[in-house]
């Protein structure tokens, strides 16, 4: 009967919260993620960027969070959700977001696990997949911060929610790098969480060997005692605003991008050439974009020409930003490669970004590439993802017909800095 009640409840209030009618990131949809996502099919490798689906609030949300990631799977193939809730800035949390507010995208994120991510687990584990395993990291966590009540009664609410409407979809939290002042604090959450859950949570410290033997180390990030840097991806593993590792840009950053072009599913590829110069200087755009085929995009790993010869010596790099966009398709796949000035042959480049496929049409993607600090050329290649690329569904043959808009710009890390009156980016 207790049963019966709950589970009443639980109906009665998706209906009520509209939970079905949100706005889910999914294969067959154009939605963006809510938070930052590596390591998974049914969506591309993507931060969030403030795009036409991602609303305010949800921004001031990530400027204010110190960070989080749903970052590839355990050793069992449950997805693992990271967040750096020592970086959060405690005392603007209920500045920039009210409780409703606070739960509301936490329900988002729920229905993104259970939506999206858990179906594709249980698909490659050939077998149902209904939990998570929960990292949350306190490296830089404050006393003040643990003590900040109005934020730690936004937390009692959300705990509050999350029990009664999402229960068991934790497998395991594990609280790493916990200080001795959090235990004064934890005394406190326990009291609001059930019996079961507590259960479940491991208060660790430094020390991440128990990571590790939940989840590989080239599935777990370098800062806490793995191998993984994700470095395709700005900010790398987690990225996080308040850390400041990698550009939060707003949202002008990507209303009026310097170039647009059309590609399509019978003219797939685009192609931008840039020079670069030694550090000062930096990359200078060309006559203009090449609508043609400019580098390797597309040739069959076993060509000589993919395999970028070793430079004798290390090169100095210099970083360099691409801001792009579509407003259709399955996706854009991106290639970067750098070849000496003043050589005609693709034998001399070097591989700087590998293809990768993104998802643009769900929110505009941002990219950090590491050309080599000399005189050269930077070819950004495009092209429309093949139909064995990415979950996304195929288009019907009517839509297939219409061109897709690519918009972008290059810039170094200096132009982009300080168009957009950014503070430097700490890199770890």
């Amino acid at each position: 009967e207790k049963a019966a009640v709950m589970i009443n409840a639980w109906y009665e209030w998706r209906k009520q919260a509209n939970v079905d009618d949100l706005a889910v990131a999914q294969p067959d949809n154009e939605n963006p993620v809510p938070c930052a996502v590596r390591g998974y099919s049914a969506v591309a490798d993507a931060n969030v960027t403030a795009g036409i689906g991602v609303d305010d609030a949800q921004l001031r949300l990530t400027r204010t969070l110190g960070g989080g990631c749903w970052h590839k799977r355990d050793r069992d193939g449950r997805p693992v959700y990271i967040e750096r809730a020592g970086r959060h800035i405690i005392k603007d949390i209920p500045k920039t977001s009210s409780t409703s507010g606070l739960i509301e995208f936490h329900v988002l994120l729920q229905e993104f696990l259970t939506r999206t991510l858990l179906p594709e687990c249980s698909q490659l584990a050939e077998e149902t997949v209904w939990q998570q395993v929960v990292v949350i990291d306190l490296a830089g966590v404050s006393l003040v911060a643990l003590s900040h009540i109005p934020a730690l009664n936004m937390l009692r609410e959300m705990l509050a929610r999350d029990q009664m409407m999402y229960p068991e979809r934790m497998y395991r939290t594990y609280v790493v790098n916990a200080p001795p002042v959090f235990i004064t604090a934890w005394k406190m959450i326990r009291s609001w969480l059930d019996p079961r859950v507590i259960s479940k949570i491991q208060i660790l410290g430094k020390d991440h060997a128990e990571l590790l033997d939940q989840i590989p180390a080239h599935n777990l990030p370098s800062f806490l005692g793995g191998s993984c840097k994700c470095s395709h991806m700005p900010g790398g593993c987690v990225p996080s605003v308040p850390l400041g590792n990698y550009p939060d840009l707003p949202r002008s950053a990507y209303a009026h991008l310097r170039h647009q072009v059309q590609i399509s599913y019978t003219e797939p590829r685009h192609s931008f050439v840039c020079e670069t110069m030694p550090v000062g200087n930096g990359p200078t755009p060309m006559s203009s974009p090449l609508m043609g085929y400019a580098g390797w995009l597309g040739i069959k790993r076993d060509s000589p020409r993919n395999s970028a010869p070793t430079s004798p010596t290390p090169m100095r790099t210099q970083h360099v930003f691409v801001r792009f966009s579509t407003d259709r398709g399955r996706g854009v796949v991106v290639e970067v490669l750098w070849q000496p000035l003043g050589s005609d042959s693709l034998d001399d480049g070097t591989l700087v970004y590998p293809e990768a496929l993104f998802e643009p049409q769900r929110a505009p993607v941002l990219l950090e590439l590491e050309a080599p600090n000399r005189a050269g050329q930077l070819v950004v290649n495009w092209r429309v993802a093949n139909f064995d690329e990415g979950q996304a569904p195929f288009p019907r043959p009517e839509e297939a017909q219409i061109p897709i808009q690519l918009e972008y710009s290059v810039d170094t890390e200096d132009e982009l800095l300080t168009a957009f009156s950014l503070p430097p980016i700490k890199r770890s």
